[in-house]
């Protein structure tokens, strides 16, 4: 065959975010009352090979606050796959990708892409990992005013997860958060319709969680004093995890954007077990566009009671532990903003936000000799976003 040249191009996103609290503690890990650019500030580049008209590769990096550790930046390798198109309506993609879960995960890093300052995090926390090492493979059905796209997938990533203790750590005898490495393994499929204006998709996906071969999911029992964990566990967890989103134009050019998302856990950590959703209204007026949205995370009633059991329990610092490691989620939150566009490819953006916690949230890092139930926090973000 005769030689062709590789059509190379390059591309970068980043953001400058800075954000503050009203409360000395820290919510969504960095953001307290002192500010704190880290929390929403990265830099990533994409390198894509086009070898011809079906084969291609992609290779996107970037650096911004370290996935394992609340005190590092960490430079990683966000996307690394090969393409094949063998026709307009089938798409094969094979190597670490994006998943397809929620209407933004695919472009979450990217905030020029997006008008909130930041993802509703009651909705975009629900899973662990948004990359995978794996195949995802594509079908389109091309329309006169709809296309509809199949996707299934199917891959494995160690990530680690993150839990905050009050009082103590298993690593520290003092308040602070700790990382466990787990391996995981999903599948799914995931149906989306797109036209012009308007873009629904649902999916459905199944998790497998391990962690080298050591037991997860010890129960949390009660030995007429205080709470421990009992003996038990499993090699694996089986977590399924549905989510559904629709981008809708309505008249007067408003944007009406919903999404919800619920995930099934059955394990000590049951506060994991949860739905989130939250619905937005924003229409572009000029090189502005203000947004309103409401969101709102909740773990089942029996996790959250567990949870106000537990931590009521006066036998020490022990105890709000065992609670803690319960990850329970009951939070709302109410946010105003604005973007403003400078270039079809730079935004300005400004948000105030209120987070507001029922009987607790594990979003928030509650004081030491306090919890995080029926807080308020008011949040400030101002950021500049870009792509080139």
């Amino acid at each position: 065959m005769p030689a062709q040249a590789v059509d190379w191009t390059w591309s970068g996103f980043g953001t400058i975010g800075f954000a503050q609290s009203d409360q000395a503690y820290k919510y969504q890990r960095f953001i307290d009352n002192h500010g704190t650019l880290k929390r929403d500030s990265i830099l990533g580049a994409q390198l894509d090979a086009r070898f011809s008209q079906q084969w291609s590769a992609t290779v996107q990096g970037k650096v911004g606050a370290a996935d394992h550790s609340d005190s590092n930046l960490e430079a990683s390798l966000a996307w690394a796959f090969v393409s094949w198109r063998p026709s307009d309506d089938w798409l094969v993609r094979v190597g670490k990708i994006r998943l397809p879960l929620m209407l933004n995960t695919e472009n979450n890093d990217v905030g020029a892409t997006f008008d909130f300052a930041r993802l509703p995090q009651e909705v975009y926390s629900i899973s662990p990992l948004t990359d995978l090492v794996g195949m995802g493979v594509s079908k389109t059905w091309f329309g006169d005013s709809m296309d509809w796209i199949a996707e299934v997938y199917g891959g494995k990533v160690t990530t680690p997860w993150r839990y905050y203790g009050r009082e103590l750590s298993p690593v520290h005898p003092y308040p602070g958060s700790w990382f466990l490495d787990y391996d995981i393994k999903s599948t799914g499929l995931v149906l989306t319709a797109r036209s012009l204006d308007n873009t629904f998709r649902a999916g459905a996906h199944r998790v497998e969680v391990s962690r080298g071969g050591a037991k997860i999911g010890r129960p949390i029992v009660y030995n007429g004093v205080f709470y421990s964990f009992g003996s038990g566990g499993d090699e694996k967890l089986i977590i399924p995890l549905f989510t559904a989103g629709a981008s809708v134009l309505l008249p007067a050019g408003v944007r009406m954007i919903g999404e919800y998302a619920w995930i099934k856990v059955g394990s000590s950590s049951e506060g994991l077990d949860r739905w989130g959703a939250y619905l937005s209204l924003s229409k572009r007026i000029g090189a502005w566009t203000p947004y309103v949205y409401y969101a709102k995370a909740k773990s089942r009633d029996s996790a959250l009671e567990k949870y106000q059991v537990i931590n009521s329990n006066p036998y020490g610092a022990t105890q709000k532990f065992m609670a803690d490691i319960i990850v329970p989620y009951d939070q709302s939150t109410v946010a105003l903003g604005t973007t403003y566009r400078l270039t079809s490819s730079a935004l300005l953006k400004a948000e105030w936000s209120q987070a507001n916690t029922g009987v607790a949230s594990s979003l928030v890092d509650a004081p030491s000799g306090g919890d995080s139930s029926y807080k308020h926090i008011n949040v400030f973000s101002f950021s500049y976003n870009f792509t080139f």
